[in-house]
């Protein structure tokens, strides 16, 4: 009985020392990545340590003198700049370059030379154009390497880009405004430029706008502004334009000159030779909404951009009906508003006719038909540009109440 239980016992031991190696021999070792293991602790300090003390130290080493990013200050627009980086190889291999892109079109880089060896040093020079229509301008090019430290960089310039002749607010936007409105607009115009300057005349694209326009120009303190980023200014203008109503309905997308000569060029009667005046320019945007509207349908439609556009489609004018569109007029002068049409356009081929008005209402309902001339033979204006449209005017005999252009697409089928 006792042999018996010695064996059982001897067994038992056996087996466990047999499992207890077994899972020594898979599973006791200390683990370890590359160079790395569990019984020391790992860090990036010392993973780059590591990495550090692997690199041969026959390795090349690009430095960038005078850093990797350009100031360049003051630019204007429209102006092209340029600045050479020096790269110099501090390391004990030949250093390869490469320009492998950058962050525009208008930033273009230019290797000297491609490989510097131990001690060298060479040029790369980024050209670029300021095309930027904010203030903050940016851009880089990516110079690629075999610095095992630096497989990659960026060389960059930045700066601010401001014209000698600024204007804050940027451009002239007045939103919506009704039609019986007058349009008030307020700017301060700076001055950049060394030599004083004097205006002259103010003048938006439309000669039509400028008859509707009164402007103020006034010189005032730069300092009065009270606006930092243009603190280095030699002057300020305060500029108040108010365009009375007669805008016809629709957006407006104009530029707005301010004209001026330096006060050298100005002679002791006020009069100046007008080659020397300059012109600073900027733009002018909003939309006229009024009191003449058009009742939409699956063929007339309002644009995104203000007024309204009638598909007539292809037709054979010959055999095609007459097409309908109604006209809208409120507000308070609906009744004594008369409208009227103007010159259509292309006058060989669309033709339209205004109806007497029923009133409904509030508002007071013109029938306008519209047809392509039965004669015509060929033609179409599909819309397929700003300038393809037929175009049907509707007039009024108020000034304050502004007119609308009716634009029609339409084709003559063959």
């Amino acid at each position: 009985m006792l042999r018996v239980f010695g064996i059982i016992v001897c067994g038992s031991l056996a087996g466990l020392f047999a499992g207890w190696s077994f899972h020594q021999s898979r599973y006791g070792k200390v683990s370890a990545f590359g160079p790395f293991s569990m019984e020391n602790e790992v860090t990036p300090a010392s993973v780059a340590s590591f990495m550090k003390s692997k690199v041969q130290e026959g390795s090349p080493r690009i430095e960038v003198v005078d850093g990797e990013e350009f100031d360049f200050g003051v630019m204007e627009p429209d102006s092209k700049g340029e600045h050479q980086f020096v790269v110099r190889n501090t390391g004990e291999f030949p250093l390869s370059l490469e320009i492998v892109g950058s962050t525009c079109k208008c930033t273009i880089g230019k290797l000297e030379k491609s490989s510097i060896g131990p001690g060298e040093q060479t040029e790369i020079k980024l050209t670029w154009d300021v095309k930027s229509t904010g203030e903050d301008f940016g851009q880089s090019a990516i110079l690629k390497t075999n610095d095992p430290t630096r497989g990659e960089l960026q060389l960059k310039v930045k700066g601010r880009v401001i014209s000698q002749m600024t204007m804050v607010p940027r451009t002239f936007s007045f939103g919506e405004v009704e039609s019986g409105d007058t349009i008030e607009l307020d700017a301060v115009v700076y001055n950049f430029q060394t030599e004083p300057i004097v205006p002259t005349s103010q003048k938006f694209t439309d000669d039509s706008m400028t008859t509707l326009a009164s402007f103020e120009v006034t010189e005032i303190d730069v300092k009065s502004t009270e606006d930092q980023a243009y603190a280095n200014a030699k002057q300020a203008f305060r500029v108040v334009a108010k365009i009375r109503p007669g805008l016809p309905q629709g957006s407006v997308q104009q530029n707005f000159s301010f004209g001026f000569v330096t006060a050298a060029a100005k002679k002791d009667d006020g009069t100046f030779d007008p080659k020397d005046e300059k012109f600073f320019q900027t733009s002018i945007a909003g939309r006229i909404v009024g009191t003449i509207t058009l009742v939409e349908s699956s063929k007339c439609q309002r644009l995104e951009g203000g007024g309204y556009v009638y598909t007539i489609g292809r037709v054979n004018p010959a055999t095609a009906k007459p097409e309908r569109a109604n006209i809208m007029l409120r507000g308070n002068d609906k009744d004594s508003v008369k409208l009227s049409l103007g010159a259509i356009e292309p006058a060989n081929l669309l033709m339209a006719e205004l109806g007497e008005p029923v009133g409904r209402g509030s508002v007071l309902l013109y029938p306008l038909r519209l047809w392509v001339n039965p004669e015509a033979k060929s033609g179409e204006r599909l819309g397929k540009s700003d300038d393809d449209y037929g175009v049907v005017p509707i007039q009024t005999d108020k000034p304050e109440v502004s007119p609308l252009k009716l634009k029609v697409r339409f084709a003559v089928a063959k």
